[in-house]
């Protein structure tokens, strides 16, 4: 689990510092930043896991279909380098991991790496360069500016036998940090007609907006049986009138439909609530998570709920997030706008305040984040709410033709 990041000159993240446990939720207006956080670590989940920053035939490298770096470095300089630090669960006062990347002649390339190997480090900077030998002879030698991070360098070579021992700490690295995903699912995306590669080997991947999913649990149906249940079985608890979770295939491709005590016929997704369908996208994402997929971040997990279940919502991310009852352990981080989380932490004087983060932002410093002082300020943080939105529905009720 990542107990610590630093980020500089990504986004509106000029210089931050945040802490993070295994459920983190971020509070914050509109812009402040939350996203950011989110895009950070979705960005340094790719490149650990070997996306170049500069391919020779995927071009360079992007956050989404026409964003790179050079739109994504604070203010749009790609004269600053962007950097990032992490400190796990088991790290002391250093990082154990640094990556920083520079733009120069070339483009976009990682000037810095440096990976805690056991009780020593495995660095490459201006003066520290990375080498392994290889079943061939010569060896390899990985020198900055490095056009990828070294798992994706290093890739070539790991079956090869002389190579791998000294390689194995990154490779182990990249599998530890894990795969990280951001999401904002919409209803009407998840409800999708989803055409089916027909090329082998090709698979469907879930978008963030929810695009994708019905291939993810016909697929599990039936290689993954018990985990396909426990995603129907969650879905049935929490909407008691879903009987089973199907599939109908077309020639448009393949959508949810789900079985009702409100129908003889199976339900097509479009003409389901929107609860249902995000309640869906949320379980498949939350129990296919965990072996490679270690952080997910939601956004707005209050969208499309009415407010009695939001409460339900949030138990089921505290119980991934610890790992309770053998559920695949995820570190989940949330940003949310709901007036109801707030009013629950307001008449809830538990720990609950210790999860949350404030995101803020000034046009000189960009965004900043830091946890509560104490429950008090937790408390404060609705009732300066509830003012707030009194002051903005004044007028408008005041004034509301008779």
């Amino acid at each position: 689990m990542i107990r610590k990041i630093e980020i500089e000159n990504f986004m509106s993240l000029r210089d931050v510092s945040v802490d993070l446990g295994p459920l983190t939720v971020f509070l914050g207006p509109n812009g402040s930043g939350k996203s950011a956080i989110f895009k950070a670590l979705v960005t340094l989940a790719k490149l650990v896991n070997g996306a170049p920053v500069r391919g020779f035939k995927t071009g360079d490298f992007t956050m989404e279909p026409g964003v790179t770096l050079d739109s994504a470095v604070w203010q749009g300089n790609s004269g600053l380098p962007i950097k990032f630090r992490v400190w796990f669960e088991d790290d002391g006062d250093n990082p154990g991991y640094t990556l920083e990347l520079a733009k120069g002649i070339e483009g976009w390339s990682v000037i810095r790496e440096k990976i805690r190997a056991g009780d020593g480090w495995i660095e490459v900077d201006e003066d520290n360069e990375f080498e392994h030998p290889t079943e061939r002879g010569s060896p390899r030698v990985y020198r900055p500016p490095l056009r990828a991070t070294l798992r994706y360098l290093v890739n070539p070579f790991v079956n090869d036998s002389k190579s791998r021992p000294v390689i194995e700490p990154i490779v182990q690295f990249s599998k530890r940090f894990g795969q990280a995903h951001r999401y904002r699912p919409s209803a009407s995306d998840i409800a999708s007609f989803v055409s089916l590669p027909t090329e082998a080997g090709r698979k469907v991947y879930v978008n963030e907006n929810g695009w994708g999913l019905a291939a993810e649990p016909q697929a599990i149906q039936g290689s993954k049986r018990e985990v396909f249940e426990a995603i129907e079985n969650a879905v049935r608890r929490v909407f008691p009138h879903v009987r089973t979770i199907g599939f109908k295939t077309e020639w448009q491709g393949v959508r949810l439909t789900f079985m009702t005590d409100r129908s003889q016929d199976l339900i097509p997704a479009p003409q389901e609530s929107d609860g249902v369908l995000l309640a869906t996208f949320l379980f498949w994402r939350l129990y296919t998570a965990g072996e490679s997929v270690k952080t997910v971040c939601l956004e707005e997990p209050e969208n499309g709920l009415h407010p009695l279940l939001l409460a339900e919502r949030f138990e089921v991310l505290k119980r991934f997030a610890r790992a309770e009852g053998g559920l695949p352990a995820v570190q989940l981080m949330v940003a949310t706008h709901s007036p109801e989380f707030l009013r629950a932490v307001h008449s809830h004087p538990g720990s609950l305040w210790r999860e949350i983060r404030l995101a803020e932002f000034t046009a000189d410093g960009g965004t900043s984040i830091r946890g509560l002082r104490d429950f008090r300020e937790a408390a404060n943080l609705h009732e300066n709410y509830l003012i707030e939105m009194q002051k903005r529905w004044r007028p408008i009720v005041e004034n509301w033709p008779e």
